[in-house]
């Protein structure tokens, strides 16, 4: 018979020892050895290092429905704030004991909980339908609920109730959720405003619009990084000092990952290990397995912004529209230069779009000046001269066509000279020679020739 007490007693030992083992987590961003976990009216504190278990017990006696309450730990002291309103409880000698002086006013349902330097902080929360879009703490001396005081400079939120939040150092993010819909006060819509709140400035600032909706029934898991939230048969890992969301396509641990009703995860994170609970068969029961965080994150299959701010817009549309100036800019210094550029063709000379036609001899005088620093009058009268005249015709036909073809050209580029000037040849004065002037050779070295 003895055997059989003691047979029986170890079996009750055991079933405790996996019920403690099993209880549902309430998550903590802090990589905290301990581990704690609600079992009536029980706190069990789990050490992760040594696997030492600590039970302590506490009495109810308001009778509260501690579903409705969140744990908070701080400085081996049990908080229990209620989700809705600012009513606090703190284990005191064993006993759960009201500790504040506020009303139970119901306007701050699924606000945001959370710790910074060993103060209790709520953001957000809805009631009465609106949203809370300010911080508020918890003053140990007064018992009572006092409003954080903000830079007045500061960017004013619209406010959110059942968002995320992420804590980095002095830096809180408040992302998704749902606010009230401004056109109908009764209906909830998601909330797309992330938000950051420094401690040290006291300032709120506006990081952009969501692009990936959830709330804080999606959340698997938090880390030293961001958070985990389900996305059907994804995952997404949302980074939010990074503004980056990361996709993978579940394993089949992931797709066994126990859901939670409420906003209190299951699910931990220590010492770069994610302890989550999972389902073990079909009849429901789970058990608590210890995931590398490397090894958690397989499959990804896609990348993105967390958000898109006004500034990463704003940047955008000045790069658009430096973009297209310089674009513009480019095609008017290529149209200005088309415009000035001297093109001689076949036809006679295009310029400034214009086309000033000329005659073949015309062109051929031109295109032996421009190949020949001087050319004799014999180059020219091989050109124009007329077989059945003499010689002396033929030099008042030279010296009429040259006359001809400065007025043209001076006309052309608007010029007061000639530009075809005759000079004495050096080695026989005898012999007159012509060439361009120098202030229009400057031009000539800008002719293209298609001839």
């Amino acid at each position: 018979l003895l055997h059989l007490l003691s047979v029986k007693n170890s079996c009750i030992i055991m079933i405790l020892s996996l019920r403690i083992i099993f209880l549902s987590v309430f998550i903590q961003l802090s990589n905290s050895e301990f581990r704690y976990t609600l079992d009536d009216n029980n706190i069990i504190k789990e050490n992760f290092n040594s696997s030492e278990i600590e039970v302590i017990p506490f009495q109810n006696i308001d009778n509260i429905n501690l579903d409705l309450y969140e744990l908070i730990v701080k400085n081996k002291e049990y908080y229990f704030l209620n989700n809705a309103s600012g009513l606090v409880y703190k284990i005191e000698k064993g006993i759960l004991n009201r500790i504040d002086n506020s009303l139970d006013n119901r306007l701050l349902k699924d606000s945001y909980i959370f710790q910074h330097n060993d103060t209790i902080f709520r953001y957000g929360g809805y009631g009465f339908w609106s949203q809370r879009n300010f911080i508020i703490y918890y003053d140990e001396n007064l018992n009572e609920w006092e409003i954080y005081n903000t830079k007045n400079n500061s960017y004013t939120p619209n406010g959110s109730y059942k968002g995320i939040y992420f804590k980095n150092e002095n830096d809180i993010y408040f992302i998704g959720g749902e606010k009230v819909d401004e056109l109908n006060k009764l209906e909830s819509i998601d909330n797309d405003d992330v938000i950051r709140f420094n401690f040290e400035s006291k300032s709120f600032e506006f990081l952009g619009k969501l692009n990936f909706n959830f709330n804080v029934y999606s959340l698997i898991v938090k880390d030293d990084e961001g958070f985990v939230v389900n996305n059907g048969s994804q995952i997404a890992y949302i980074k939010p000092i990074e503004n980056k969301i990361l996709l993978y396509n579940k394993t089949p641990l992931q797709l066994n990952i126990k859901s939670s009703p409420n906003k209190i995860t299951n699910n931990y994170f220590y010492n770069e290990s994610y302890f989550l609970e999972v389902f073990l068969n079909q009849n429901f029961e789970t058990n608590v397995l210890k995931v590398s965080k490397s090894d958690f994150f397989k499959n990804n299959i896609e990348e993105s912004k967390l958000y898109y701010s006004n500034i990463e817009d704003s940047i955008n549309v000045s790069t658009l529209f430096l973009i297209i100036l310089f674009i513009i800019l480019i095609l008017i210094t290529y149209d200005r230069y088309r415009f000035n550029m001297i093109h001689l063709s076949s036809d006679g000379i295009i310029y400034k779009r214009v086309l000033n036609k000329l005659n073949t001899k015309e062109i051929d005088v031109i295109l032996k000046l421009i190949n020949n620093e001087v050319i004799a009058t014999k180059s020219i009268l091989n050109i124009i001269e007329n077989p059945n005249l003499s010689y002396p015709h033929n030099i008042k036909i030279k010296d009429q066509f040259l006359r001809e073809l400065n007025l043209k050209l001076s006309t052309i580029f608007n010029t007061r000279y000639d530009p075809i000037i005759v000079k004495r040849s050096i080695t026989d004065a005898r012999i007159k020679e012509y060439c361009f002037k120098d202030e229009f050779s400057r031009i000539v070295k800008r002719f293209s020739i298609s001839v």
